[in-house]
């Protein structure tokens, strides 16, 4: 019996019998994936649905998600920005998995601005895995973009966003330093040092994306970035 109850919003039809099948099959795909790493004995509803003003997707991309709580996941779908990709479904669905698990597994919550970078880094990171595991090559714009992010960029990130550190949610612009950026920070700023974060401990721990995915936020207390040469 699946654990991912795969339902599609489509009451204006605007998915046809062969996108609900991508979908489908992405749910799948992703569930295998996950369950092949960690222990995923619960149920999860995934929602698939049209964007709209109020759950947008990444332009480049026409996809987007968000984990709203362990047993919950949204992904939105905008036909006219990108053709629906199984590929880009299965990654999407991968990244907010991560959420998912560390919210039903771990019981603790992001408190602080570090705390949602790794929180964002970890789940990149997961998505990075789900692709090489399947050997698949096509990344999603967003993903691309963090993983090439330049050293330099990684140092004027930190600059701009130490001073807030130990700040909790409500003493920092979320979109701002997650999405939007401005002329201080790139767009993506948070996911792109949550990142950086997550695959140095990774380096400096010994432990899988796995591991780290279950880890408490107390193990990745942020080091000085190492500056490029």
């Amino acid at each position: 019996m699946s654990n991912i109850k795969l339902y599609v919003a489509n009451a204006s039809n605007t998915f046809t019998d062969d996108d609900i099948k991508i979908f489908e099959n992405a749910a799948q795909e992703a569930e295998k994936f996950i369950h092949k790493y960690f222990d995923f004995d619960y149920q999860l509803d995934l929602i698939i649905s049209e964007a709209s003003f109020f759950m947008p997707t990444i332009s480049e991309d026409g996809i987007g998600g968000r984990t709203y709580q362990s047993r919950l996941i949204i992904i939105n779908i905008d036909k006219n920005q990108k053709e629906i990709s199984q590929d880009f479904v299965y990654e999407t669905i991968c990244h907010e998995m991560s959420h998912s698990l560390r919210w039903e597994k771990l019981p603790e919550y992001s408190e602080t601005l570090v705390d949602a970078m790794v929180f964002e880094g970890l789940a990149v990171v997961l998505e990075e895995k789900a692709l090489a595991d399947q050997g698949r090559t096509p990344k999603q714009f967003f993903l691309k973009q963090v993983q090439d992010t330049p050293q330099s960029e990684i140092d004027d990130i930190y600059r701009a966003l130490e001073p807030k550190f130990g700040y909790g949610y409500e003493e920092y612009d979320y979109h701002k330093v997650f999405f939007d950026g401005d002329d201080a920070l790139p767009r993506w700023a948070g996911y792109k040092l949550g990142y950086y974060l997550v695959k140095e401990y990774l380096k400096d721990s010994g432990q899988t994306i796995e591991e780290a995915t279950l880890a408490s936020y107390k193990n990745f207390a942020p080091k000085t970035v190492k500056k490029a040469a």
